[in-house]
């Protein structure tokens, strides 16, 4: 761990500059990339597999393009963000609520470790020994938004923590892209609110390169991005995993989709498990890696 103090050559300008700068950062991984022309991609926790989706195919696009991806390590969009980076090869910087030593939320850690593995950085304000609290999460938020050249808000209810980082932003006089939702999608009504206020619509990641007059770039698909992890999955994993690919579900659900019996399903998914195919989130929930 290092510890980046407001003085040190290493602290980013772009942090300098916001009002009530962190007097210091706590760092895990590459702190070269705090010097690195960065976007911060935001969102909801509880995301549509639509939100899903997008969030790792900008990040994806957007890291192609040698930007790095911020955000803050929550579930949800945060997560997509964060593996769109790391499919892309690319590079990305989680910014916690919480010391190093409390990881918040603990289905995460293995996305922490991958962040650190790839190259990726870690930060935070407080010290290793501090928890995560609501209040630390909303301060976070002037980080995250504060080391970008913008945010993008890929998707987010009406009543959001993500208009959190959107008001910082507003104030740090960054520029708010925002992807259309469904007008059927609740959990897409803050977006398209921002859209009718400030927020900058955005349809692909050529729409935000045009705004910094970069040029434009062939894009891939999520599609694209799917088939390039190239993940070997045994015969005998085929069904289970094709089912948990499709999102987040309870090993009950699971159970009741493939027709194997809970003691036999339990088997499985730890081998599973243990060969890199597929993650426990909390509350026998499985997704893919």
């Amino acid at each position: 761990m290092q510890v980046i103090d407001i003085n040190n050559e290493n602290y980013p300008d772009t942090l300098r500059d916001i009002k009530n700068p962190p007097p210091k950062l706590y760092a895990l991984g590459d702190i070269n990339l705090l010097s690195n022309e960065s976007i911060a991609i935001i969102g909801s926790r509880k995301c549509t597999e639509y939100g899903r989706k997008q969030g790792k195919k900008f990040a994806y696009n957007l890291s192609k393009q040698g930007l790095v991806i911020v955000s803050g390590m929550a579930i949800g969009i945060d997560t997509a963000a964060h593996k769109g980076a790391l499919e892309a090869d690319g590079k990305t910087i989680a910014v916690l609520g919480c010391g190093f030593n409390n990881i918040f939320p603990k289905e995460n850690i293995t996305l922490f470790e991958d962040i650190l593995n790839k190259g990726g950085l870690i930060i935070t304000e407080y010290e290793p020994d501090i928890c995560s609290a609501a209040d630390n999460f909303r301060k976070r938020n002037r980080i995250i938004s504060g080391l970008s050249i913008g945010v993008l808000v890929i998707e987010a209810a009406q009543k959001s923590g993500t208009g959190i980082t959107v008001n910082y932003a507003r104030k740090q006089n960054k520029p708010i892209f925002c992807i259309p939702n469904s007008l059927e999608n609740p959990k897409g009504e803050g977006t398209n609110r921002l859209l009718k206020r400030d927020g900058i619509l955005v349809t692909n990641v050529n729409d935000i390169l045009e705004y910094y007059n970069k040029s434009k770039v062939k894009q891939i698909s999520i599609e694209e991005i799917e088939n390039k992890k190239q993940i070997q999955v045994k015969p005998e994993y085929e069904k289970v995993y094709k089912i948990i690919k499709e999102g987040p579900i309870h090993i009950n659900k699971i159970s009741k989709e493939s027709g194997i019996n809970i003691s036999e399903l339990n088997s499985l998914l730890l081998m599973m498990e243990l060969e890199g195919l597929i993650t426990n989130k909390a509350g026998s929930n499985y997704e893919v890696l």
